[in-house]
């Protein structure tokens, strides 16, 4: 592991994850039993330290660990500890997560950018569990009131956790400000809560899981184009209209009076199409065998998408043919001369865990191979077919969705495969993933 950056209390801080106005969170390391947690440290802006005072400041950030203590729900984050450090500042630690929903669909700092869609399915999914948890928080007078991407965590078992409570309205005793002060994240937030924020109420987290909803399913925001989902794709039928009508409404009254009639109107609607539209225009590569990259690199920016053949939201340029056969506990490939598992590893590992399991493939001469071998990236990316057309049946059923590559990226992360939305990224060593073994036939 990573040499800490520092300490804070009896946590040894391992890197930064994150900003926002009222802190620092950090990913941090409890020594004497090896458990990593998420770390949030008060640490306010200069501007909220000026117009809220210590005082105030301090008031909140306890409000958000007492609210965060208090509830007991498998689709809300759980604190671990509170506690203050060695200068007195306060801190707590949750439990910590490496997905999240903002980086699964890749959207930066720049919002209003296309992000990756996410099968219908997939969306409803999600959404249920969301609805519940808001459900959970409303019945005990808990508005959170900054419902998006980044705050939806996502477990190794593809559970939801809703994160982060520093601006939840908790039974009048909430982040406050001037007048002025926007809470929330503008993108996401309902009219209402720009003009009397401290006001709201529970339809205010249902628009905002509406706009979450609209963006995962089109990649885009619904106040820049605002088109029903009959129109950007024939397949949803109107009963999608109708929801998103009524969830994305202006009006509180117009839009679903709560998160449970919400969730049952989104059980309420079907989709049909087996593959999820990706918009794309990444054309096939001609016909010639290709050379595939076996040994690993370390790239990192922009460098890194020129060189795996990205584009901007980490998909490939062109994608590879391919021609899959099963063979046991194998599948070749003759279009790359790849050897793969059928299935992979049982459970997700993080990448040195990932190591020694193909060690022990090895050393078992699984399925009569001894050079089992972590793929790269570009390996990898040969299992994508492209947009709008039927994955491949052979892996289309696993389990083993994220997939370790034995590519760098920097000294703590490493490049991974996103098979079930069909786009690269990035994690550290400490997350979890599972892994598929390559090998080249020749070498048994």
């Amino acid at each position: 592991m990573k040499r800490p950056l520092r300490a804070i209390g009896r946590y040894e801080i391992i890197r930064r994850l994150g900003k926002g106005g009222m802190g620092v969170v950090y990913k941090a390391l409890l020594p004497s039993i090896g458990k990593i947690v998420a770390l949030k440290l008060l640490k306010p802006s200069e501007v909220l330290q000026i117009t809220l005072g210590d005082t105030q400041l301090e008031e909140i950030f306890l409000t958000e660990a007492q609210t965060l203590s208090g509830l007991q729900h498998h689709n809300l984050v759980s604190i671990l500890d509170f506690d203050r450090d060695q200068h007195g500042n306060r801190f707590f630690t949750m439990e910590y997560y490496c997905n999240n929903l903002g980086d699964m669909i890749g959207e930066g700092f720049r919002v209003e950018e296309p992000s990756r869609v996410i099968a219908p399915d997939k969306v409803i999914y999600y959404g249920s569990q969301i609805l519940s948890a808001l459900e959970y928080l409303h019945t005990r007078n808990i508005i959170h009131r900054d419902i998006k991407p980044h705050n939806v965590l996502i477990t190794d078992s593809d559970i939801v956790k809703i994160c982060d409570f520093g601006m939840a309205l908790v039974e009048n005793v909430s982040f406050s400000g001037p007048a002025n002060m926007q809470i929330g994240s503008p993108c996401y937030t309902p009219p209402e809560q720009k003009k009397t924020p401290h006001e709201v109420d529970r339809r205010a987290d249902c628009y905002s899981t509406a706009v979450l909803l609209y963006r995962m399913l089109t990649g885009t925001l619904p106040g820049m184009q605002s088109f029903p989902l009959s129109l950007i794709n024939p397949e949803y039928s109107e009963k999608w209209d109708g929801f998103f009508r009524q969830g994305l409404s202006w009006d509180p009254n117009s839009r679903f009076q709560s998160a449970e009639e919400m969730k049952q109107e989104l059980s309420k609607l079907e989709y049909h199409q087996e593959t999820t539209p990706i918009s794309s225009d990444a054309p096939l590569p001609s016909g010639e065998k290709p050379i595939i990259r076996s040994e690993p690199v370390n790239f990192c920016g922009r460098k890194a998408r020129d060189y795996f053949g990205l584009n901007s939201l980490h998909r490939p340029a062109t994608y590879h043919p391919h021609s899959f056969e099963t063979n046991g506990m194998v599948v070749s490939d003759c279009t790359t001369d790849l050897t793969w598992q059928l299935g992979g590893s049982l459970f997700p590992l993080n990448w040195d865990e990932s190591r020694d399991f193909i060690k022990t493939l090895n050393s078992t001469h699984h399925a009569g191979f001894s050079h089992w071998r972590l793929p790269t990236l570009s390996e990898l990316l040969t299992l994508l077919s492209p947009p709008d057309t039927i994955s491949p049946a052979v892996f289309a059923n696993q389990p083993q969705k994220r997939l370790w590559s034995c590519d760098h990226h920097g000294n703590q992360e490493r490049w991974y495969l996103n098979l079930d939305m069909g786009f690269a990224g990035t994690q550290d060593v400490e997350c979890r993933h599972h892994v598929k073994a390559v090998c080249n036939p020749v070498t048994r």
